[in-house]
């Protein structure tokens, strides 16, 4: 019979039988972040780097896009592997992302269903949220264009015009967030 002992940190994550010498020759498992083996090197050896890249140092851009056409064009301008995307259809959706998850960047339409564009951006500043100061990239059609100034009034950074370019799209986003300068975008 086996004596119990205070759990550890490192029970939890290894098992009481556990056996550092089979850590290198056993079948480990696989989780969503990489093998289960980096993960206890990292642990055992923390001035090792594995080299894997953790869940979240990519940058994490929240894209609220009504048309399918233009998220599908978001889609492919943002595909790298230092950015990670979401993409929601209208105003509520966004907002309800935004209450549950860090994001780095906002990309936000104006006509969006639900929830319009405006109500998205007061609703995010006036929240007493640690993300209620995350960069707000407006994406304006015609139609909108003239309400700019107004928008950046009440909270939105900027603004890019629509259809979308990828360089003015990625100077943009590169004035926002400079740690994406040299990302590829």
């Amino acid at each position: 019979m086996r004596a119990c002992r205070p759990t550890k940190v490192h029970d939890w994550l290894f098992g009481q039988d556990h056996d550092p010498a089979d850590d290198e020759t056993a079948e480990q498992p696989f989780d969503s972040f990489g093998p289960m083996t980096d993960i206890r090197r990292a642990l055992h050896r923390p001035s090792l780097q594995t080299g894997m890249q953790g869940p979240h140092d990519c940058t994490r851009v929240l894209v609220a896009e009504g048309d399918a056409y233009h998220r599908r064009v978001l889609r492919v301008l943002l595909a790298g592997p230092r950015l990670s995307t979401i993409e929601v259809e209208d105003g509520q959706a966004a907002v309800d992302l935004l209450a549950l998850r860090s994001f780095d960047l906002l990309l936000l339409d104006m006509d969006l269903p639900r929830m319009a564009g405006v109500e998205v951006i007061r609703w995010v500043r006036r929240s007493m949220t640690p993300w209620a100061d995350i960069p707000i990239l407006g994406l304006l059609n015609e139609k909108h264009r003239h309400e700019a100034g107004k928008l950046m009034s009440i909270g939105m950074t900027d603004w890019t015009a629509k259809p979308l370019s990828r360089h003015h799209l990625a100077d943009k986003i590169v004035h926002l967030l400079p740690g994406l300068y040299d990302a590829g975008l």
